[in-house]
């Protein structure tokens, strides 16, 4: 067997300390591997966006562990962990081609590897037609494919979405959805996508829910 992508044991952050303090996560224990297609609904503050971002390693935990054992270095960057945020907007002045290929430049990535890397991304979301199109002149789901895109221009190995089909009417969330499964097929990455919404019926291999700050597993 394959060694996890990334693995909790008992993992749990809070935010403050004394009589403020707010438990976000509590005692969550999961593996992800790269099979891993993973859906966990939950509501508003139940959780999900600061368990996101324990497991991408941008936050510490306050009790528990979380570790990454395929990754090296671990922590891993931003070049093997797909982190899809709800408040990933586009850069209003640079075409969907410059935002998309901003992250791998800031990385240090030049010419050619930028543009393979850029043109697979397009193509995984389906918006090779609109590489040279402002943010401003896309549809809503448009720009929301291409914010997925940007997170997998760096072909990464564990992809993290949170919300990635935020405000979408159910039509386009469930395309956006499954144009997220079958990237992560192509890229054999493992998969765990957050939403408040109920995700369409056999999308995802495995359905958790966040509840209080605990994960429970629904199947």
């Amino acid at each position: 067997m394959t060694a996890p992508l990334v693995r909790t044991d008992e993992l749990a952050h809070t935010y403050g300390s004394g009589l403020t303090a707010v438990v976000a996560v509590h005692g969550v224990s999961c593996v992800i591997g790269a099979e891993t297609r993973a859906v966990v609904t939950g509501r508003a503050g139940a959780g999900k966006t600061t368990l996101l971002h324990l497991l991408a390693g941008m936050k510490k935990p306050t009790a528990g562990t979380v570790d990454w054992p395929s990754f090296e270095p671990s922590p891993p960057g931003p070049d093997l962990i797909g982190l899809v945020l709800q408040d990933g907007g586009l850069l209003r002045d640079l075409d969907v081609r410059l935002n998309v290929a901003l992250p791998l430049v800031l990385a240090g990535r030049t010419g050619t590897a930028v543009r393979d890397a850029v043109d697979g991304a397009l193509d995984l979301v389906g918006l090779t037609g609109f590489a040279k199109k402002a943010p401003r002149d896309l549809t809503g789901e448009q720009i929301r494919l291409a914010i997925l895109a940007r997170a997998l221009a760096p072909a990464p190995k564990l992809i993290l979405a949170d919300d990635p089909a935020g405000w979408l009417d159910r039509p386009a969330g469930e395309r956006l959805l499954g144009r997220l499964v079958k990237a992560a097929d192509r890229l054999a990455a493992g998969l765990l996508v957050a939403t408040a919404e109920k995700a369409p019926a056999g999308l995802f291999g495995e359905s958790w829910a966040m509840v209080d700050g605990k994960l429970v597993r629904d199947r």
